[in-house]
């Protein structure tokens, strides 16, 4: 088959979690440190030996990838019913917003699915058409009891994604039906010095009720790599999840 046709087939869960880690390392979008003195800070103050930044996949090759990788296992959960259908998909600014548009190019393609894409603004706009875009860009096109699925880079303490289900509420009345992330970094809660004993993952869970699904997460992703990393980096990984994952890396 062409290169350029195999994206454009259905890919099975392990070929989707191999090609987007294939992409993540080759563009540069999984960085690991060089050293244990060269750590990754998070905004909680945790110094990390590995950093998502969905950021860095902006060239031609990468968008194309993105766009069957997040078509791909999206519709895979619809067709196990692990997902409600949905019309919207809300891709949180500003690292959510291109994944959006990218998988519902992807699942137009795929499945015929017709879905529109939403994001949020940093300012709520206050000239122009603004029952379209004035705090959720798409919001125009909603109608109450609309079906929401929010599709993000990344979750580590889920602080940015209560941020963004807070925002859909000026939509009205509507069903979230789902939370997809590119990489679940499988951590706790809390910050540098505080630590608590949930993950985001089931925080968001227990308090809004619906399902959370990631494309990879950090365990997988070290499993895969680790015979790759120096010694003191590999070690700085299982250290860290030690003390911040939910996960034991071994």
């Amino acid at each position: 088959m062409p290169y350029s046709l195999i994206f454009r087939s259905r890919m099975s869960k392990a070929e989707v979690e191999r090609q987007f880690l294939e992409i993540l390392l080759r563009k540069g979008g999984l960085r690991i440190a060089p050293s244990t003195k060269e750590l990754f800070v998070f905004k909680s103050g945790r110094k990390s030996p590995n950093f998502v930044n969905m950021g860095a996949l902006t060239d031609g090759e990468s968008l194309s990838k993105i766009k069957w990788i997040c078509g791909n296992f999206i519709a895979n959960l619809l067709e196990r019913n692990e997902l409600e259908d949905f019309e919207f998909i809300f891709g949180p600014g500003y690292k959510g917003i291109s994944l959006a548009a990218l998988a519902c190019e992807g699942l137009s393609e795929l499945r015929g699915i017709n879905a529109r894409y939403l994001y949020d603004r940093k300012e709520e706009k206050v000239y122009g058409d603004k029952k379209m875009d004035q705090m959720i860009v798409g919001a125009g096109y909603f109608r109450p009891g609309g079906r929401i699925l929010i599709l993000d880079d990344t979750i580590t303490t889920g602080g940015t994604k209560f941020e963004a289900i807070e925002k859909l509420n000026t939509l009205g009345e509507h069903k979230v039906v789902g939370l997809v992330v590119a990489v679940d970094r499988q951590e706790k809660m809390g910050d540098a010095e505080h630590v608590e004993e949930k993950s985001a993952v089931q925080n968001i869970k227990d308090q809004f009720g619906f399902p959370v699904f990631s494309i990879l997460n950090m365990q997988t992703i070290f499993d895969q790599i680790k015979n790759d990393l120096n010694e003191d980096i590999q070690k700085s990984w299982i250290e860290y999840y030690s003390r911040y994952g939910v996960v034991k890396l071994e």
